[in-house]
């Protein structure tokens, strides 16, 4: 709560508010843990004094019981009908809305729900369509309105345009209809489903209001009114504030390159031929060849490493630095290693220097290392933080006198996104299986450029991004370096975060066809299973 009290009004203003959240939670069956931000919102001038708007912020948490059934607010082209629930039963009132504010208004009547218990029915229904699978899309109406959200469902792919016809709506007003922000959502229903015939039985009013399509425009139809609006153009208008705020955070005009390529780089898929998505499951009987983490101060991404690792059937230890500079650890059992990703150290001193120094400077860390290295029956994969490691450690191209570096992204800040990476052919024994492939991997880190001092023909670079150009090649590095190894081809480093990627539910983006239980980055690391028990 962040409220102007003991000023004239306000306290039972205050009194109102507080009663009106109490009231609809309770009707909701929930709790609200409450808290005051400031009570003491008023700021006095030598002419006057300033009362900051009475303001209350509600943080929502909720339980998800299936991580496969979320829907999305991007329209399918292919499904069915799209249908506006209005939520709040209330007329479509402009006080307080974000078209009010840019008319440099506020208005009188801003919309409330009328119905508590009806607007938690309404929630419950919309559940059971979604676990169902009734529905393939959704978004709620909140800032902008009801064109705001029409126009969001279709940002997110190309050549996605959609029709609607107010007619039914009984306001005449279509600006009220499209900027009011009344409580509401907007939800699609899948192909040959019939979610009609469900809000009808439980009496949730809706209102049927267009299709889907490939044209790239909307239409908005409402009695005599007919508006067409082109959605790239206005897509372009939507990100340009991400775009000014860019600027002033990116170097090298980057945030020009973003903008300019933003909806140019489509996340194209070629999946290896013959993957199941099947989870992996015949080698979990029998023993488990040994694998380990390594791991230092600020390191993360050990939970997901090791995760992959245990999937591919290996038997995975936690090894921290400590153990290893103690001498608690040797490696002399273990046949792969991974190191993490992460921020060892903060990355005070750069990218991974803080670590490498780890082993550098500790006698039994150091030589724990150079002896698994030097065995001909191991593996390891370093992956971002854990990639800069091995690249400072010179454990990749040993035998080249002009050494690899990572550097500061191009754009000198932490980039984190979704992206995708083409598999070349390759000897790799992690990644030869998936030649050909292109795949969608989070990428996340500040130095993650590798800077390349010879000709491309003298590394082994197994994996390079989607597109050459910024943002789908984060960083800028040489030759669009994304994977590389060892000339053995048993020792892959990468920045791409590939082990957070291992489940289709962890793709900002996966493709709608497929119904997986892993995705192909899985195989990976069975790869790296089958040639050791082949050792």
């Amino acid at each position: 709560w962040m409220w102007p009290c003991n000023n004239e009004g306000e306290d039972a203003r205050l009194y109102e508010a507080v009663q009106a959240v109490s009231e609809f939670a309770i009707d909701l069956g929930i709790n609200v843990p409450t808290g005051k931000d400031s009570l003491s919102m008023k700021q006095k001038y030598p002419d006057g004094d300033v009362l900051a708007p009475g303001t209350v912020i509600i943080s929502a948490a909720g339980s998800c019981n299936d991580i496969d059934r979320v829907i999305e607010p991007v329209l399918h082209a292919d499904a069915g009908a799209i249908y506006y629930l209005n939520l709040s039963k209330d007329t479509f009132k402009l006080g307080g809305s974000s078209f009010a504010q840019v008319q440099n208004k506020i208005g009188a009547q801003a919309p409330s729900i009328k119905d508590n218990v009806a607007f938690a029915k309404a929630f419950d229904v919309v559940q059971y369509l979604i676990k169902n699978d009734m529905i393939v899309a959704g978004h709620d109406v909140a800032s902008g309105g009801l064109i705001t959200t029409l126009l969001e469902l279709c940002f997110a792919e190309n050549k996605l345009g959609a029709a609607y016809d107010f007619s039914a709506f009984g306001e005449k007003d279509i600006i009220k209809i499209l900027f009011a922000e009344n409580a509401g959502i907007v939800i699609q229903a899948a192909k040959d489903r019939d979610i009609e015939k469900v809000l009808n039985e439980y009496n949730i009013e809706f209102f049927k209001i267009g299709t889907a399509n490939t044209s790239e425009e909307l239409t908005i139809k409402k009695d005599l009114v007919e508006i067409g609006l082109n959605i790239p153009s206005l897509r372009r208008k939507w990100f340009k504030t991400s775009y000014l705020l860019d600027q002033k955070q990116t170097a090298n005009n980057l945030a020009e390159a973003r903008f300019e390529n933003f909806d140019k780089q489509d996340l194209e898929y070629v999946f290896p031929k013959g993957f199941t998505g099947l989870r992996p499951g015949s080698h979990l009987e029998g023993t488990r060849p040994k694998a380990a983490i390594l791991r230092e101060k600020g390191s993360n991404s050990e939970r997901e490493m090791a995760n992959a690792m245990y999937l591919a059937g290996f038997d995975v230890k936690d090894v921290h630095m400590t153990d290893l500079i103690s001498g608690r650890e040797t490696l002399e059992d273990i046949q792969f290693i991974g190191a993490v990703g992460g921020f060892s150290n903060s990355d005070v001193l750069g990218s991974a220097k803080g670590w490498a120094g780890a082993f550098l400077y500790n006698e039994k860390a150091n030589t724990a290392l150079k002896n698994f290295f030097a065995r001909p029956d191991t593996l390891s994969v370093g992956i971002c933080n854990g990639c800069q490691l091995f690249i400072e450690l010179d454990l990749i191209n040993p035998e080249h006198d002009q050494k690899p570096r990572m550097l500061h992204n191009d754009s000198h800040k932490h980039e984190s996104g979704f992206t995708s990476v083409t598999i070349a052919e390759n000897d790799s024994v992690m990644l030869s299986t998936l030649s050909g492939a292109t795949l969608g991997v989070w990428i996340s880190h500040g130095e993650g450029k590798f800077d390349l001092p010879l000709d491309e023909e003298n590394y082994k670079i197994v994996g390079k991004y989607g597109y050459d150009a910024y943002p789908a090649n984060p960083n800028g590095s040489s030759y669009n370096t994304a994977m590389m190894t060892d000339k053995t081809g048993r020792h892959l480093v990468t920045m791409p975060h590939i082990e957070r990627s291992i489940f289709s539910w962890n793709w900002a983006n996966y493709p709608k066809d497929r119904n997986d239980e892993v995705t192909p980055w899985v195989e990976a690391f069975i790869n790296a299973r089958e040639w050791i028990e082949k050792q």
